[in-house]
């Protein structure tokens, strides 16, 4: 009986622990809300660039949303295979991923980290990421072209 449920143990651990994100490509994606799509929405003469960031579809994290940030500003809350565009001005930008500041319960756990990148943006120039979770639960965003 033991061996069973050492068996069993080790398939569920296995099983979770192999979870992690997995990507989706923008044009699958589903496009986030507006009203999780909290700024850097205007096109003008100065936002001329563009990103592009999907969020990663999978178990880990799937029900609660995950901050980006675009220098320092909260600029959306994206769900699981999600993406959205945001107009930046050309440039260096400070991206920032992490847990929902505004998320309660669980899914207030670990709002305290934070993975950020930096990227340089050229006039006219588009850019696509993706918004990951790991198998540890750690969050990352890299570029997805």
């Amino acid at each position: 009986m033991k061996s069973i449920f050492t068996v069993l143990l080790v398939v569920l651990l296995a099983i979770v622990c192999g979870c992690a994100t997995t990507p989706v490509r923008h044009s699958d994606a589903i496009k986030a809300p507006q009203d999780r799509v909290l700024s850097y929405q205007t096109i003008n003469d100065k936002a001329t660039s563009t990103i592009v960031i999907t969020r990663d579809e999978g178990f880990l994290g799937g029900g609660c949303y995950y901050a980006v940030f675009i220098n320092t500003i909260l600029a959306a809350r994206l769900n699981p295979a999600e993406t959205v565009k945001f107009y930046v001005e050309p440039g260096e930008v400070m991206l920032k991923v992490g847990r929902d500041p505004q998320g309660k319960g669980l899914c207030a756990a670990g709002q305290g980290e934070w993975t950020q990148r930096e990227t340089i943006l050229r006039p006219h120039e588009t850019k696509y990421f993706r918004l990951t979770i790991d198998a540890n639960g750690k969050t990352d965003i890299q570029r997805a072209d």
